[in-house]
């Protein structure tokens, strides 16, 4: 019985969504043929729909962030390859649904990986790309018009901000978070050459966020997809947060990630590097807190114990 009740109160709740979806494609001119509620996201609820005249589209709820996530996506198109907003409104955005497959499906089913060298040079330079465009000052936005916030500097948060997120959890010892806070204590000092980068940053550049196809023969990324979590700061960030899990990569495909994203980064410093792993320290911590049974979560508390243990690494390793 209790089965039975909490699951049509989810079917309830996904019907909910699903009789949104009609007049929200009829804005675009067609009609619903079908549509199918997608996996992940962690703020927003997607759903893939097949319309009447033969196009496929993504349909993104995501209360007041959906507005703030298009104009994101609109900006970030002038210089990468992303979806394009085809509508947006109160708490929804319908997007271009992109072919292809993510680009931790494609290394998981890819038996050669030899052919994986262009397209980490190609991502290298792509994900520098997005941090050509400029801001005013560094912060989170606030409505469709991007306004930001006004924050204190990164490497002021760092430590607070990590003690926060880990407070709760129970997946690190008392004595792990201790030592994790100390590192991140001893490492906030070199994020102070970078607290003024008012750069665009995407803040979630993992594989699952990165469409690739090899329809011409050769990998090539269709899109980056997912920027609900995407702020003005330093885009050495997404270099980390890409890096964060080498284990997930084939040999020489990060050196070759790193090695592009430095050719063509708009602005670098003398640290970029231990810069990069130190500003992926805020992500590793909200993680690691997040509840057991998150496999994430797992291999987030794994890379905490192993820089507690060894240092931070470099970046390509």
């Amino acid at each position: 019985m209790l089965y039975n009740a909490f699951n049509h109160i989810y079917e309830s709740v996904k019907m909910t969504k699903y009789a949104l979806i009609s007049p929200i494609i009829a804005e675009i001119g067609t009609n619903v043929v079908s549509a199918e509620k997608l996996t992940g996201g962690f703020s927003h609820e997607s759903w893939l729909v097949q319309c009447s005249d033969g196009q496929r589209v993504v349909v993104r709820f995501g209360e007041a962030s959906s507005a703030v996530e298009a104009a994101v996506l609109t900006l970030a198109k002038t210089v990468v390859p992303v979806p394009t907003v085809l509508a947006s409104g109160d708490g929804y955005s319908v997007l271009e649904y992109i072919e292809g497959q993510n680009l931790e499906e494609a290394l998981r089913n890819s038996g050669d990986h030899e052919d994986f060298n262009d397209l980490a040079a190609e991502l290298g330079r792509i994900v520098a790309s997005v941090g050509k465009i400029e801001f005013a000052q560094a912060g989170f936005f606030e409505n469709e018009n991007l306004l930001l916030t006004s924050e204190e500097p990164w490497s002021q948060q760092l430590t607070d901000f990590c003690a926060v997120q880990l407070a709760a959890s129970d997946r690190l010892s008392p004595s792990e978070i201790d030592d994790w806070l100390n590192l991140t204590l001893q490492s906030a000092a070199s994020l102070e050459a970078i607290d003024s980068f008012s750069r665009l940053v995407h803040s979630d550049m993992n594989p699952k966020n990165i469409i690739v196809d090899r329809a011409t023969g050769s990998w090539r990324v269709a899109a980056i997809i997912d920027w609900e979590f995407a702020y003005s700061g330093c885009p050495f960030a997404d270099v980390g947060n890409f890096c964060r899990f080498n284990s997930d990569y084939p040999a020489g495909f990060l050196a070759g990630f790193v090695e592009s994203f430095k050719e063509f980064t708009p602005q670098l410093t003398d640290q970029w590097r231990l810069q990069a792993r130190i500003l992926d320290m805020f992500s590793l911590s909200a993680l690691a807190a997040k509840p057991q049974g998150n496999r994430i979560g797992d291999k987030a508390a794994a890379r905490v114990r192993a820089w507690i243990a060894n240092g931070i690494p470099p970046l390509d390793t």
